[in-house]
């Protein structure tokens, strides 16, 4: 069986090994060695990548208590090879664990919120709790995790050999189904829990903790956290983007807040005066509309293409020019697409519902409706004009025809 270096020393980044098996796996090849500095994936936490020789390790697993290195090319078996990972992708992962570790003993500690789920991805990592938390009290769960990081306390992994020794322990979780030795991860004067993966030497190395974001889920709350260069990353880029919204109000940092919230009331108020305009032209336009409808037998019918007009707004232009006893039939292009209002006012004897497949065909759009109203698009507004007219004579022969 691998000796597992990663639980001696979660620094050590290489060692020299022996090549115990090499197994053909498609194009690729899975690698045994008497001994491994990579962590197989485990804990919420994923593998180690970094290479054997002159093979890259592409992915690493445990499978029946023994490990398997995914690699891109053959090994001799026997050949010693000097096998290092990644560092940087470890470090970050572990920095990551480490924090989560802090995380879920400070909102157990504080609400005895149970982590019943985490997720350790390579941009983001989340933490499910059993209840619901407030913004609150994230924030102070967050800050006591950060006073742990500040105290630069030892962070240490103990193997036991029996579950009695485990029971005695104060631990905040212990997973199921493992088998003795069982390894704690203690944190002092904080975490104990049972852990498989690597950890940081101190819980400095974490650098800080930030909680970014938190969702309802299950019943009890998700929340996505970042550590170290990540929380750094994140930091940079929120202000960077911050620094740009600035200079765009001509303001400073501060005051962004106030400067968007006056560009918003400004835009509420400009979109309400734009609805009361669009109000008033369109009692207008319905008026040109219906003075230009088609007469058919005792109805009228409008079929117009206007230009600039949005979907909301283009229903109720199709409403107000639909009279008592009139058809109107409106198009509208708006970024490369066509929508249509089909309405009917009044007295008039036909469901539309009924006459929209012969409006989808002629326009080659989908849409549909019932009673008086319905609407439509069409993926592009070639040919409207054209179709429009065929619809408009197919609307006058139908209706000239109702008695």
């Amino acid at each position: 069986m691998t000796k597992r270096l990663y639980d001696l020393d979660s620094h050590q980044t290489e060692t020299q090994s022996t090549v115990l098996s090499c197994t053909a796996v498609e194009d690729k090849f899975d690698v045994v060695l008497d001994q491994t500095v990579f962590f197989p994936e485990g804990g919420g936490q994923p593998s180690d990548t970094g290479t054997l020789g002159e093979a890259n390790v592409l992915h690493v697993r445990e499978e029946n208590g023994e490990i398997y290195h995914r690699i891109d090319r053959a090994l001799a078996v026997g050949a010693s090879v000097t096998g290092a990972i990644d560092w940087m992708r470890r470090f970050d992962l572990m920095q990551q664990h480490t924090g989560e570790h802090l995380l879920s003993f400070s909102f157990y500690d504080l609400f005895q919120a149970s982590n019943v789920g985490f997720h350790l991805a390579l941009d983001y990592a989340t933490i499910d709790f059993a209840k619901p938390v407030s913004r609150e009290e994230i924030k102070e769960a967050e800050l006591l995790a950060n006073r742990f990081v500040w105290k630069n306390l030892p962070v240490q992994a103990t193997f036991y050999e029996s579950e009695e020794e485990v029971a005695a322990l104060p631990l905040r979780k212990h997973a199921e189904g493992l088998q003795p030795p069982i390894r704690i991860v203690h944190v002092e004067g904080a975490d104990m829990c049972t852990c498989c993966a690597p950890h940081c030497y101190t819980t400095g190395e974490i650098g800080s903790i930030f909680v970014a974001d938190a969702s309802s889920y299950k019943g009890g709350t998700r929340i996505t956290f970042f550590c170290g260069e990540r929380a750094l990353k994140l930091h940079r880029a929120q202000h960077d983007d911050l620094d740009a919204i600035a200079r765009r109000f001509s303001c400073q940092r501060e005051a962004v807040p106030g400067a968007v919230k006056k560009l918003s009331d400004d835009f509420g108020a400009l979109k309400k005066s734009e609805r009361e305009l669009a109000k008033s032209l369109n009692v207008y336009m319905s008026a040109e509309f219906l003075q230009a409808a088609a007469q058919a037998g005792k109805y009228r019918v409008v079929a117009q293409l206007v230009s600039g007009v949005d979907a909301g707004r283009l229903k109720d232009l199709a409403q107000s020019s639909s009279a008592e006893k009139t058809l109107a039939l409106l198009l509208s292009e708006t970024d490369g697409r066509l929508f249509y209002v089909l309405s009917s006012g009044a007295g008039f004897p036909i469901d539309v519902s009924e006459l929209m497949p012969a409006v989808n065909a002629a326009l080659g759009g989908k849409g549909g409706g019932r009673g008086s109203l319905a609407q439509g698009t069409a993926p592009s507004a070639v040919g409207a004009k054209e179709a429009l007219a065929q619809v408009r004579s197919y609307f006058v022969k139908r209706l000239g025809d109702t008695k």
